[in-house]
């Protein structure tokens, strides 16, 4: 049951603003494991509302129906829709410049691998491809669990409130406590000079080295890896992020790891994490 209308108005007028800034709300009606239930409201919140004239913008009004219009049910088959998906997907990816977004690369078909079957790992050195690499990747230990997010290369100062809170969310999650003080930040190249070896050779020993020593100071049993970045560097890997999304790999004798979109994405496109949710499963 919808709130009264005072509330409904601000409701929409929340979502014009919200519009207006390229920000996608995410509401999702249907229930999603282990998450928390959604608000009456949203099963019956339509934008922009009939009747209702929250916005001056009629350019906003415009676009906003054009958005409700194409989640109607579409008469395209499945696999049509799911492959238009993927595709819109990688193209805002690309918009925004973001790592787990290669342009050009292309995604090895997802339905050929059996999801809940471990895979092993396969030394593939990315040296040969990144002569000269630059990343920044975050491992945090929780429990038993360690996250192991990209950050974008030029991040190299601490990260902000709410990627603390969204890290401790996803943690709390998978029923672990998250540990910031433990937080542990690599950056690539670590030093500004050009006379050092800082090739990708060096940068696939130095990852190893980090992994080793949160490994054995942590004792995880289970690793999420998160970006482009982090699943090439830490699996050793010269795959694109779609084609090892929700896989389960052995990343070390009796340690899991599964890959999924980054913390960054997430925060800039809300609508990834209902995708990294279902990419964890198998780590539950």
């Amino acid at each position: 049951m919808m709130q009264p209308s005072t509330d409904l108005q601000a409701i929409n007028r929340q979502q014009d603003y919200l519009h207006a800034m390229g920000i996608c709300r995410w509401l999702p009606r249907e229930p999603l494991a282990h998450a928390p239930v959604s608000a009456e409201w949203v099963s019956d919140f339509v934008w922009p509302q009939p009747g209702l004239s929250s916005s001056p913008a009629s350019a906003a009004t415009d676009t906003a129906a054009s958005v409700v219009s194409s989640m109607a049910p579409s008469s395209a088959p499945p696999q049509q829709r799911s492959a238009d998906s993927t595709a819109s997907r990688r193209h805002a990816l690309a918009a925004l410049q973001l790592d787990d977004a290669k342009p050009g690369v292309t995604a090895v078909a997802k339905a050929s691998v059996e999801p809940s079957s471990p895979v092993e790992v396969a030394e593939v050195p990315l040296s040969e491809r990144m002569k000269q690499p630059q990343f920044s990747l975050s491992f945090t230990p929780a429990g038993d669990l360690l996250v192991v997010d990209s950050l974008p290369p030029h991040a190299r100062e601490t990260v902000g409130p709410e990627y603390q809170r969204l890290l401790a969310a996803l943690c709390r999650a998978m029923d672990c406590e998250v540990q910031p003080d433990a937080m542990r930040l690599h950056h690539w190249p670590m030093f500004a000079s050009s006379s050092l070896n800082q090739g990708g050779d060096e940068a696939q020993r130095a990852v190893r080295r980090q992994l080793d020593l949160m490994l054995k100071k942590h004792s995880a049993r289970r690793v999420l890896l998160l970006g482009e970045p982090a699943a090439q560097w830490l699996l050793e890997q010269d795959h694109s992020l779609e084609a090892m999304r929700g896989l389960t790999f052995t990343l070390r004798a009796g340690v899991a790891a599964v890959t999924s979109y980054s913390l960054t994405h997430m925060l800039k496109l809300p609508e990834f994490k209902a995708d990294c949710w279902r990419d964890l499963q198998p780590l539950l």
